[in-house]
């Protein structure tokens, strides 16, 4: 099962769904809660591996893991 988590600062990270490809209603519901949870400020990875990692703007349903982290701010 592939895992849509959501980075809380200080707090660790929060799964917020598992999707199995080949199950349409898991897919659906972990791309509505990628729609829901990537807002403005907040960057969308998905992660392939060691390395692997590269932003996305849409839910990816061959992702392995997607991890949504607020956006770096500097000042």
């Amino acid at each position: 099962m592939a895992k849509l988590r959501l980075l809380k600062t200080g707090h660790g990270d929060l799964t917020l769904a598992e999707w199995d490809k080949d199950r349409a209603d898991t897919v659906q519901t972990a791309a509505a809660l990628f729609t829901e949870h990537v807002t403005p400020g907040r960057l969308a990875f998905r992660l392939d591996g060691p390395g692997r990692t590269r932003v996305i703007k849409e839910f990816d349903a061959a992702a392995p893991e997607i991890l949504i982290v607020p956006a770096v701010q500097g000042g």
